[in-house]
């Protein structure tokens, strides 16, 4: 007889479709509930609905104008499901968050906390490394969504044998594993939400920059938004192509095989994994704390992508463009074929089983 499934509660603000592979192996290892928000709608990523787990909703509300959040019905979840173990989205805004650290270390339940660490921090001034600090000592365990969460939780003084990575990434349904590039290609494939900041339009005046020395060049433009009418109708250019909203992975596959490279012009995130899972090396600015994400720093200049002044906008776009168009075809392939590395790296194990191993150490 299979022994009894230890009971696991999984906290988030919303449930976006890139966690369904984390959601799959908690429920299967776990007698899963989860908890979160149903603000996807306006959040341009797609929600998943999970038969193996029980969902429970537990909308955000904002508070103090939105710099701090309360989350409705973990209190009462927690008393009628009593967790064994708690995974939280780790974020030092959510009021409920602290109230689940104490409650936890009151009860004796364990606390996976699951966050960025202070990447996006400029400057960790006293406050906020103690407030860290402190999240990191009541967790059983502070989970960094990258290296570079992990470094700068050490920076901030918090203890070492409390924190632990699990990579950020996303397992694709489909993926350029049996596509080789040429270094022919002439598309530039944008894959993102079309909204303020994504700064789609300083993409489109580079690639008008490196269309003056090679008129080939197209961009193709993958995804929806607020702003999808308006650019439509600002660049009406035979080479701007917009597919529109693409959320089947075959297709955006099918589109990226005439692109070289993949660029997001403005703060990035896990988009950069998506761009590697193509075999696209990604172009992205180097201004690491005001990325949407900490993932961009898998994205190492010259070896499988190129990092672009942020300050230079489309002029800096352009010239890491030039510099893919003008390399040498060996040299492309190889920054191509450690794109691709990378995303196999960052999906072995896979985040839902990294994350298993971390929430089952220690326990036999």
């Amino acid at each position: 007889m299979s022994a009894k499934k230890r009971s696991a509660l999984y906290i988030q603000p919303l449930l976006a479709s890139y966690r369904a592979e984390l959601v799959e192996k908690l429920s299967r290892n776990f007698s899963l509930t989860i908890l979160c928000g149903n603000s996807a709608a306006n959040s341009g990523f797609r929600t998943i609905a999970s038969e193996s787990a029980k969902v429970i909703e537990a909308p955000m509300k904002p508070l103090l104008g939105g710099r701090l959040l309360w989350q409705h019905n973990v209190r009462v979840t927690l008393r009628q499901e009593k967790p064994e173990l708690v995974l939280a989205c780790a974020n030092i805004r959510d009021l409920t968050y602290w109230w689940l650290l104490f409650w936890a270390r009151r009860n004796g339940v364990k606390v996976f906390s699951h966050g960025q660490g202070l990447y996006s921090k400029r400057h960790i001034g006293g406050l906020i490394a103690w407030l860290y600090r402190t999240a990191a000592r009541l967790s059983h365990r502070y989970v960094c969504y990258t290296e570079l969460s992990h470094q700068t939780m050490l920076a901030a003084g918090c203890p070492p044998e409390k924190l632990a990575v699990a990579d950020n990434a996303i397992r694709f349904s489909v993926d350029a594993a049996d596509i080789q590039k040429t270094g022919t290609e002439q598309g530039v494939l944008f894959v993102g939400r079309l909204r303020e900041e994504c700064h789609l339009e300083q993409l489109i005046d580079a690639v008008a920059r490196v269309r003056t020395r090679h008129p080939d060049a197209v961009l193709h433009v993958v995804g929806s938004g607020e702003l999808e009418a308006e650019y439509r109708a600002r660049f009406d250019h035979s080479w701007v192509i917009f597919h529109g909203a693409v959320y089947d992975d075959a297709r955006i596959l099918e589109i990226s095989r005439d692109c070289r490279v993949g660029c997001y012009p403005g703060n990035a995130g896990l988009s950069v994994v998506h761009y590697f899972a193509l075999r696209l090396p990604p172009l992205v600015h180097g201004d690491m704390p005001a990325h949407m994400g900490p993932e961009p720093s898998y994205v190492q200049d010259g070896v499988n992508g190129v990092i672009f002044s942020r300050d230079l906008k489309a002029e800096g776009i352009a010239t890491a463009l030039e510099k893919i168009w003008d390399m040498p075809t060996e040299e492309y392939l190889s920054m191509s074929t450690l794109a691709f590395s990378q995303y196999m790296q960052l999906n072995t194990p896979s985040l839902g089983n990294k994350m298993v191993a971390i929430l089952q150490e220690n326990h036999h």
